[in-house]
């Protein structure tokens, strides 16, 4: 069996011995364990105060699987609002399909991510995540990370350009390097597909964000004009 071929079900979030013995059953070396918190763990740990309950109890912690830089196979979590949970499935089966190489995706509560900063939120990250509640950088309102509607994927090779300034810190934005984002990629395509916008493509005069995607579902406008307004 090919194992990129084995999925993670809906209801699936699977436990790690059950995993380990599907991988081995079918032939296939394990995944390297970078993320297996618990659900309530991965949305609900190490929050900021001024999390709100209403925002946390959306959300949905998605495992995935996907190849590292190493080119082994590993398993992380990435914590979205539940509407989107099946559109972060259905692109990292395409990312791991495809081998495109992910650095790391660990939620926010991560204890790795907890120690880059207050609250785990750091610019200096080459981490791909989704919810993290905090504001739109240089703004008062939330961003959409903070409603779980926005994934960031290899951020230091994907970089946040505006007015000059550069996030990660001494990041660069080179196509020709794997795990980078081009609107050619299929990742982006795929993302783009299922209705995502994709900040690599926003104009140039203002920002660029080449880690970043986001999509707010009409059934939730309203609830998100609620946070940002």
């Amino acid at each position: 069996m090919d194992c990129r071929n084995i999925s993670i079900t809906k209801a699936g979030i699977l436990a790690w011995v059950a995993l380990v013995s599907l991988f081995l059953l079918v032939g296939c070396t394990p995944p390297i364990m970078d993320s297996a918190l618990t659900p309530r763990m991965a949305i609900h740990g190490n929050q900021p105060p001024d999390a709100p309950g209403d925002v946390l109890g959306q959300l949905a912690a998605v495992t995935v699987l996907y190849y590292g830089f190493d080119q082994k196979l590993h398993q992380g979590q990435v914590v979205v609002h539940s509407e989107l949970a099946q559109d972060i499935r259905d692109v990292f089966t395409l990312i791991r399909q495809t081998h495109f190489p992910i650095e790391s995706a660990l939620p926010i509560a991560h204890p790795l991510i907890q120690a880059k900063g207050p609250f785990g939120v750091s610019p200096d990250t080459n981490n791909s995540s989704g919810f993290v509640w905090r504001p739109l950088v240089g703004m008062r309102w939330v961003s959409l990370h903070a409603l779980g509607l926005a994934i960031d994927i290899n951020p230091r090779l994907n970089p946040f350009y505006k007015h000059g300034k550069v996030l990660p810190p001494g990041a660069s934005y080179d196509p020709a390097k794997p795990g980078t984002l081009t609107s050619q990629s299929s990742v982006v395509k795929a993302f783009k597909r299922l209705g995502w916008e994709w900040g690599g493509t926003w104009p140039a005069g203002d920002q660029t964000d080449y880690m970043h995607f986001q999509k707010i579902p009409p059934s939730l406008a309203q609830w998100v004009k609620g946070y940002r307004s």
